[in-house]
């Protein structure tokens, strides 16, 4: 049983490192860490798109609103403060989605990665 839990963890793990080495890793891995705990909070391709545009201001303190029309979602993301992860820059953020059915705050992590698309990261996360 521990062995296949290892197993399927290294699996993901490989996975996951293979999906950031491809041209959408930014987006991917933006909309596995911020497409919510369920998926009425969903981003979507121009969700993620705005997202990446916020996240490259970088200015700490602001709060950026939006409001997917097609969705009736609404997104505003504050950024709290850079660091670096190794030579990466990095940022701490919170993005607060509304919907109509409720509000959720989920305190973020991104790195920009050689591209220069922001990908977000949990900690252990070293796939850039």
């Amino acid at each position: 049983m521990i062995a296949n839990k290892a197993a399927c963890y290294s699996l993901a793990t490989m996975t996951i490192i293979g999906i950031a080495n491809s041209a959408n890793a930014s987006l991917d891995l933006l909309a596995g860490v911020e497409a919510g705990i369920d998926t009425q909070t969903s981003m979507t391709s121009s969700d993620l798109e705005q997202t990446q545009k916020i996240l490259s201001t970088e200015d700490i303190g602001v709060k950026h609103f939006w409001t997917n029309d097609d969705t009736g979602t609404s997104y505003e993301i504050i950024i709290d403060h850079h660091y670096s992860y190794g030579h990466y820059p990095c940022l701490a953020y919170d993005l607060i989605i509304t919907t109509p059915y409720q509000t959720e705050t989920k305190p973020l992590d991104a790195c920009k990665n050689s591209n220069g698309q922001w990908i977000s990261i949990t900690s252990g996360t070293t796939a850039l």
